[in-house]
């Protein structure tokens, strides 16, 4: 990035955006922030911002900062950007990625051989324009129609391999490999790819029956096996190979007396499937706006190439846009997330029919559920004795207000202890407090959840928290990852167990932070106003927090518990543990009406209120006078 600020009445405007590298085609965010001469942060007045070969569009406002998000055009190389407000004026210019330019796959044997070759060696280059390795992706992702292939290992920058293990199947076919290198991030849509055609011939003994003691010879493809001489009976067996496609052979049979026959001999061999597809990413959060990027390639019969190919891709729940054909022959859709949770994957279908022959492919796409994003805390009462326990319920949910099950749960509170909480599913957990012996005032409990884990990186974030400076990792959903190796300036951090990582005191300036592992995945924070803020600034990765406030009663030798359900009453007596008391002398008072005798288990008594109108009921002990008052509504 080139950064020019302009001079207006001793007063600068800045643009504060990526900094070096190419910014991802899909969008980017840049703020404006204006200086006095004192280099003071002042107010905005009426910022405006324009982009050559980009559209700009206004983000929620962060005063002082005025914040925007630029979407570069199809086909944009490089973006520059033209800001002003009230005479300063502020330029800037950002390279478009993705860096590479292209693929190049091989394999080691170029062509392999069923019954002679069991395995070959798949070889991945990723370059730049100029023919230059390419660092700045992560590994690609590969995918063959047929066959198995293996971890792909890096040998070298821009250079990757994988062990390609070949079909157990005895007839021949076309082995469809694809290939997409993902920029900047390893769950990107963007990014370059490639693909691989590779007939895979076989060897096999083509065996039959002529005339007796007959020379026969085959020819397949053009090349010709034999000849062999038949048994007696006229039986022979030729050992020859046979290359995808090729359905028939020609078959010549010279007798004893030297008369030639010809004959059409049916290899007996099944359709060639001709199509393989690619996915990337394979794992998208439940939201209806997250996308992946389907890549197909198809060939004929034989292996070649197929010019304008119709392949149909449709989703069993989410939606795919309309096919777009690209560069090296391969086509290319947009599949974007169903808003619907569910337990199974969402399943691609693609289809590609060459005359009779139909090749399918299927991928399939995890959706999944974003990061705990609410919390709250419910107690049974808004109150405790002093040394008396409050059993306590926390609920957590998603950003679209869905429980959220799974995640990390921690709960505190100032004063007293408490228990590990308990998951009890759809998103809620128990624990119980045990207050003090000894205290007045309140106490607070204090809940947060992060998590669950996410899958492989694609964001990076920084706020701020008690006058320290935090960087987090999260993947495409939002979900926090740990143990990722961050550059953060100079320094070398790795994310904890909540996808966090401290970075210290802020020190005001423009701060740089990369991925070491993906070293596309980057992010230039601003640390501003006397380090008491940052931009881009982002909640704490993943993470839910929420408290409740209990004051503290004297403590007392019983508690009197009152539990109201319409016009239906519950009471008990209880220790100060929390124990249920049977057996004690209960008194109970109305302030009008009358009651059912009532029914009494597990030292539970429950009556129902006869008559109408509001009722005041009170539940003494009777050794204790220790009482619990409830209002029982019309």
């Amino acid at each position: 990035m080139l950064l020019a600020p302009g001079l207006a009445a001793a007063q600068t405007l800045e643009i504060l955006g990526p900094g070096a590298g190419p910014v991802p085609p899909d969008g980017f965010a840049i703020a404006l922030l204006e200086r006095g001469p004192d280099r003071a942060l002042v107010p905005l007045k009426a910022p405006q911002v324009t982009a050559d070969g980009a559209d700009v569009r206004p983000s929620p406002a962060s005063p002082p900062l005025a914040a925007f998000l630029v979407v570069p055009r199809p086909g944009a190389k490089e973006i520059r950007i033209h800001a002003q407000d009230a005479g300063a004026q502020a330029e800037a210019r950002f390279p478009v990625g993705p860096p590479g330019a292209r693929v190049e796959l091989s394999l080691e044997p170029a062509a392999p051989v069923k019954g002679r070759d069991k395995e070959a060696v798949l070889r991945v280059r990723v370059r730049n324009a100029d023919g230059a390795p390419d660092t700045s992706g992560s590994p690609p992702v590969l995918r063959a129609n047929v066959g198995t292939l293996g971890a792909v290992e890096p040998v070298g920058p821009g250079e990757f391999k994988a062990r390609y293990v070949l079909p157990e199947t005895r007839y021949p076919e076309v082995a469809v490999i694809a290939a997409l290198d993902p920029w900047p991030h390893p769950q990107s849509i963007h990014g370059t790819f490639g693909r691989l055609l590779v007939p895979l011939a076989t060897a096999f003994d083509l065996s039959g029956k002529t005339e007796p003691e007959a020379q026969y010879s085959v020819e397949i493809a053009g090349k010709k096996y034999g000849p062999v001489e038949a048994g007696a009976d006229g039986r022979f067996r030729i050992p020859v190979i046979a290359p995808p496609g090729y359905k028939t052979g020609k078959g010549v049979a010279v007798d004893q007396a030297g008369n030639h026959r010809t004959n059409e001999v049916d290899l007996r061999l099944p359709p060639t499937d001709q199509l393989s597809c690619v996915l990337n990413p394979a794992r998208l959060p439940a939201d209806g706006v997250s996308r992946s990027r389907v890549l197909c390639a198809v060939c004929d019969v034989f292996g070649q190439p197929v010019p304008n190919a119709h392949v149909q891709l449709t989703a069993s729940r989410g939606a795919v846009s309309a096919p777009r054909a690209v560069e090296g022959g391969m086509l290319e859709w947009i599949y974007t997330a169903p808003r619907k949770l569910s337990a199974e994957p969402d399943v691609l279908t693609a289809l590609f029919k060459q005359g009779s022959a139909v090749s399918k492919d299927e991928l399939k796409v995890e959706v999944v559920q974003g990061p705990a994003a609410k919390a709250s805390v419910v107690a049974a009462e808004d109150y405790v004795h002093l040394g008396g326990k409050l059993p306590v319920e926390i609920a957590v949910e998603d950003a679209l207000e869905r429980p959220r099950s799974g995640a990390v749960l921690e709960v505190h509170a100032t004063v007293g202890t408490v228990s590990a909480p308990v998951e009890k599913g759809q998103g809620k957990w128990t624990a119980v407090w045990t207050a003090p012996k000894e205290g007045s005032g309140t106490a607070e409990i204090s809940a947060r959840a992060y998590g669950p884990a996410g899958a492989a990186p694609a964001r990076i974030a920084t706020w701020i928290r008690d006058g320290h400076l935090f960087v987090g990792v999260t993947d495409l959903a939002g979900l926090p990852l740990s143990r990722q190796p961050l550059l953060v300036g100079d320094r070398q951090l790795v994310t904890g167990d909540d996808g966090s990582a401290d970075v210290g005191t802020p020190v005001p300036g423009k701060l740089e932070l990369s991925h070491q592992q993906w070293p596309g995945l980057r992010l230039t924070a601003y640390v501003l106003d006397g380090a008491k803020a940052v931009y881009p600034a982002s909640a704490p990765v993943g993470e839910a927090v929420a408290k409740k406030v209990v004051e503290l009663f004297p403590p007392v030798p019983v508690n009197v518990r009152i539990k109201v359900e319409g016009r239906s009453v519950t009471y008990w007596v209880e220790d100060p543990e929390g124990a249920v008391l049977s057996g004690r002398d209960v008194r109970v008072s109305l302030s009008s009406g009358s009651r059912s005798s009532g029914t009494t288990a597990e030292g539970r008594t429950t009556f129902k209120l006869e008559g109408a109108g509001p009722v005041t009921v009170s539940v003494a002990d009777a050794a204790t006078w220790v009482t619990a008052v409830a209002e029982v509504g019309p």
